[in-house]
């Protein structure tokens, strides 16, 4: 299966940005109609504010199952808000078509929003979010690095014990990194492994320079309810080998989203954790 048929199959994804700091990465419901890429977020949202400082992004598909390809694709985005009236009367009947083929997509979703609406803030709500459209540039197939021995490393303890709960064990990542300009994703797979960092495994040609700002992501599957989603980023710096020099942590829980230095990040490396 191509990377452009994986993308029509597909309704969610993980989107890289330019972050402050490094590459960032945001799960997000999308529909492809086969040039780009139609996404919503908060109109205040972080995502919002990234985009305006850099356009260029990228996003992965994950494979339907274990056996099949993802895809990965790069483009520049635009957002369409109240802030880009010009944009809005021009591209509105277009913009209104692709919101309602987005909502088809992604019922479930839709459906886990109405019923926990009353306890989603106000700013998660459709009269106060924006659309974004990414024109893709490149599209293309990746099968995700196989499973091999090994266990997942400890999360940092920083992180509540329901989110902990929620990802301990899972070692499919996503990882983004800086290849020059530009925002780069990719599969990985936490692997076994000595010295600093946290060590992974990357689908062949995934080839970067060691110290490139860099982030891995991993989220659970909330079963369209919002206020269930949970997930988590380490930021920090890629070294060879590859491995990630965590230096932050960012998790999700529902619509909070906190953010926290790791300061050791290698001293768990190789021990177990439990959530409590």
């Amino acid at each position: 299966m191509g990377g452009r048929d994986v993308l029509e199959r597909g309704s969610r994804c993980l989107l890289g940005l330019h972050g402050a700091r490094g590459p960032v990465l945001s799960p997000m419901a999308y529909w492809f109609d086969g040039t780009a890429v139609w996404m919503s977020t908060p109109a205040r949202g972080m995502k919002v504010s990234a985009l305006a400082r850099d356009t260029q992004c990228a996003l992965y598909v994950a494979p339907a199952d274990d056996e099949g390809s993802g895809a990965v694709a790069s483009g520049r985005a635009r957002v369409f808000s109240a802030r880009d009236p010009r944009g809005l009367v021009l591209h509105g009947p277009t913009i209104s078509a692709a919101l309602a083929v987005l909502a088809l997509r992604n019922a479930a979703s839709i459906a886990g929003y109405l019923a926990d609406a009353p306890r989603i803030p106000s700013r998660f709500l459709p009269r106060n979010r924006v659309v974004v459209r990414v024109v893709l540039d490149d599209v293309e197939a990746v099968r995700p690095p196989a499973l091999t021995p090994g266990i997942a490393p400890a999360l940092p303890t920083v992180v509540p014990p329901d989110v902990r709960r929620a990802l301990t064990g899972r070692r499919r990542v996503v990882l983004a990194a800086l290849d020059g300009d530009t925002v780069r994703l990719a599969p990985a797979v936490w692997r076994a492994g000595a010295g600093a960092g946290l060590p992974l495994s990357l689908p062949a040609g995934f080839d970067l320079h060691g110290g490139a700002p860099a982030a891995v992501a991993l989220d659970a599957d909330s079963r369209g309810r919002p206020t269930e989603v949970s997930g988590l980023s380490l930021s920090g710096t890629l070294t060879p080998g590859p491995a990630l020099l965590a230096e932050r942590v960012t998790w999700w829980h529902g619509s909070d989203l906190t953010t926290a230095e790791v300061p050791t990040p290698n001293s768990t490396h190789g021990a177990i954790t439990l959530p409590d």
